[in-house]
């Protein structure tokens, strides 16, 4: 009993000072101000730069090049013929969006513009003789980007 009692005087003498009272003399906090947008930090502004020269990134005997340098065709689609031992490099110039590349069977993988050119290494063991794949490229509107597939040396 005289625990509890004495934990209630406790709370009562520490209660006056959770709460805020004005005196007569201070001053209301003045009004929030309305929200605004802060500049975004994990976005720079975008620079656009040529398109990386794959064909100086990539060792091997070309299989397929395509390069949209002016940012006009989006989707694009060809046929290649390749085993399952092969190099892809892509390169994607734009301030916003992913390229998606895919074939008929097997690859499929994506690549945000801003990040820049990349290459990906597709080798299976033990190879096989090339078969005639879709290629098929989805950039973001406006985009420039290009595409090599080269076999591995």
């Amino acid at each position: 009993m005289i625990r509890r009692l004495a934990g209630v005087i406790l709370v009562v003498t520490l209660l006056p000072g959770c709460s805020a009272h004005l005196r007569a003399d201070q001053k209301a906090p003045p009004a929030a101000e309305p929200l605004r947008p802060s500049p975004s930090v994990t976005s720079p502004p975008f620079k656009s730069r040529p398109l990386t020269d794959l064909k100086k990134k990539v060792k091997g005997k070309i299989v397929i090049f395509h390069a949209e340098e002016k940012g006009e065709q989006a989707n694009w689609t060809a046929e290649v013929r390749i085993g399952n031992a092969y190099k892809v490099a892509v390169d994607c110039v734009g301030p916003t969006g992913t390229l998606n590349v895919r074939t008929t069977k097997g690859l499929k993988f994506a690549r945000q513009c801003i990040a820049g050119y990349t290459t990906l290494t597709v080798d299976n063991y033990p190879q096989k003789a090339p078969k005639t794949h879709q290629l098929t490229v989805q950039a973001p509107p406006g985009a420039k980007w290009a595409i090599l597939i080269a076999r591995l040396p």
